[in-house]
């Protein structure tokens, strides 16, 4: 029990500390708004596409890749999607509120929190899984985004709206398709795919190392830089009467998005014949979903005119207690032997 304890304690404090400074540098004055919004965006724009490019360029070939691992969380995510769609259209009667109450089901924060959960969980092939996992995840996640945030708030528009919608459903799949993390994943891949043809010839031991070393170097910023981030854009403002919402949203992304998540993975590998996972499998899987909603939701939220401030309580709020549930479900996990 013990050692569990540990091990939980030292796969998420690393991030807690992280977030913690961040925030404090913002209140003490040393970051200011400034700093964030450019470091965020050198961050996701090119950090993350070199870690994502990087992580997959170490997969020694395709025949290497754990398949079942990208089956089994595309298949927790369209879950989660429709058992969050059924609740909304049952429980939520604003129309402006049931698309961001339904992003809180499936969407998670796995950029930010997730892949340097995975990499603290399982090391290297932890993060490698967790990379894998983004390819197909990410952009289920925004375009499932766009879904919810659309179906439930236009139903009094004219045709001339609709025609604006569907212009900017189309403009946002162009943005997922350009999304660093896609680029990142998508390079990865190609490399991949053509190393058979090159001799062994790799970009890490050849003439041209330089160029590895310093993508490998942005790489390693990523996940922690993005965390301090994290913790310096943390704001908190009024519930002002959205108590049962937050906590809908709250509870779907902590609790139930963890269980259908966990016996997705537990029983659909045996029913669909696929090999067993393992500990960086499932790594990679608890990350994407018991980590909290993503900070685009926010964002996408106020764009897409639903309830932004709903959407703002449910990140703070899903963040702050995720501390305590990743803690118990990581110990959990780990005297199990999951991990």
């Amino acid at each position: 029990m013990l050692d569990s304890l540990l091990f939980s304690l030292n796969a998420l404090l690393p991030i807690i500390l992280l977030v913690l400074l961040g925030y404090g540098l913002k209140q003490n004055g040393t970051i200011g708004d400034k700093f964030l919004s450019e470091g965020n965006k050198f961050c996701f724009n090119y950090c993350f596409l070199a870690m994502m490019f990087i992580n997959i360029y170490k997969i020694d070939s395709f025949d290497s890749i754990r398949w079942q691992t990208v089956i089994v969380a595309i298949a927790g995510v369209v879950i989660l999607f429709l058992a969050g769609l059924a609740y909304v259209l049952l429980f939520v009667p604003e129309n402006r509120q049931k698309g961001v109450v339904h992003q809180a089901f499936y969407r998670s924060n796995f950029a930010i929190i997730g892949l340097p959960l995975a990499q603290n969980l399982f090391g290297d092939e932890g993060m490698a899984a967790a990379a894998l996992v983004s390819a197909f995840a990410v952009p289920l996640f925004n375009v499932f985004a766009v879904v919810s945030l659309t179906v439930f708030v236009q139903k009094n528009e004219d045709r001339s709206d609709r025609s604006s919608k569907l212009k900017n459903f189309f403009k946002v799949i162009l943005q997922i398709l350009k999304n660093p993390l896609i680029e990142g994943v998508a390079l990865g891949l190609i490399c991949l795919a053509i190393r058979p043809y090159t001799g062994g010839w790799r970009l890490s031991t050849g003439n041209l190392k330089f160029l590895y070393k310093a993508m490998d170097s942005l790489a390693t910023i990523a996940p922690w830089l993005s965390l301090v981030i994290l913790g310096g854009r943390f704001s908190f403002s009024a519930i002002r009467g959205l108590r049962k919402q937050i906590t809908q949203g709250v509870c779907a992304r902590l609790f139930g998005a963890p269980l259908v998540g966990f016996l997705t993975a537990y029983f659909l590998p045996g029913l669909l014949g696929l090999p067993a996972l393992e500990g960086a499998d499932w790594a990679a899987l608890f990350a994407l979903y018991a980590a909290p909603i993503a900070i685009a939701s926010v964002a996408m939220a106020d764009q897409m005119d639903n309830d932004s401030d709903l959407a703002g309580q449910i990140l703070v709020w899903s963040t702050l207690f995720s501390v305590i549930t990743l803690f118990v479900y990581i110990t959990a996990m780990r005297a199990a032997g999951f991990f």
